[in-house]
């Protein structure tokens, strides 16, 4: 071999081993704080309870996942915390154990933190989705409730987040999903009883 092609061997094998590279997934979440008001008031809600939704592709897929692929597609709750308004926003953002084949095929599983909900007693929960933008668009505002429209609503809707229920299938619009859903919980033990205590506690009347 000549060494002009053994040069244009070693770099081909150099881009390969790039490609190859594992994939990074999305980009971080700006730590910048989340301000969180009741709209009527415009008080700040000290303290909330935020579940985030993440996807996940297992398989094989072109074209960064907009072309054709063959795979397991999943929607899923996991990694709820408190957050308390004006702290670093920092919501977990699950690695993705997967590889880029050149030019543009995708072989592992991808996840993608699709939005989180965010929660609080005696308000309507909101779902936050622009979790990349900074300054005024971190501001969020929920919708004071009647104590007897909260219970229902734990009572029906987030039911499954206060049960032992492992999947959701119903009421697929409120968890920001398409119909016909399968929407998986994963908390484990200590997650699970985070989120029923904080959902289950009083309603502060001098909202």
């Amino acid at each position: 071999m000549s060494k002009k092609n053994s040069i244009f061997s070693l770099l081909g094998t150099l881009l390969l081993l790039l490609n190859l590279a594992c994939f990074k997934g999305q980009k971080n979440i700006p730590k910048e704080p989340v301000q969180v008001t009741d709209a009527s008031t415009g008080k700040i809600i000290p303290e909330l309870l935020v579940i985030p939704r993440y996807s996940s592709f297992k398989g094989v897929s072109t074209m960064y996942g907009e072309g054709p692929q063959r795979g397991i597609d999943r929607d899923y709750l996991a990694k709820p915390f408190i957050y308390y308004t004006r702290n670093n926003f920092k919501p977990k953002q699950p690695k993705s154990p997967a590889v880029v084949l050149p030019p543009f095929v995708f072989v592992g599983k991808g996840i993608t933190l699709e939005g989180v909900l965010v929660l609080s007693p005696g308000y309507q929960p909101q779902w936050f989705t622009n979790l990349w933008s900074i300054g005024s668009e971190r501001k969020l505002q929920l919708t004071s409730i009647s104590n007897t429209e909260w219970s229902s609503l734990l009572e029906k809707t987030l039911s499954p987040l206060v049960n032992d229920t492992s999947h959701i299938k119903d009421e697929c619009s409120f968890w920001d999903i398409p119909t016909p859903c399968n929407l998986e919980i994963r908390f484990n033990k200590k997650e699970r009883e985070l989120t029923r205590s904080f959902l289950q506690q009083d309603i502060i009347e001098n909202r």
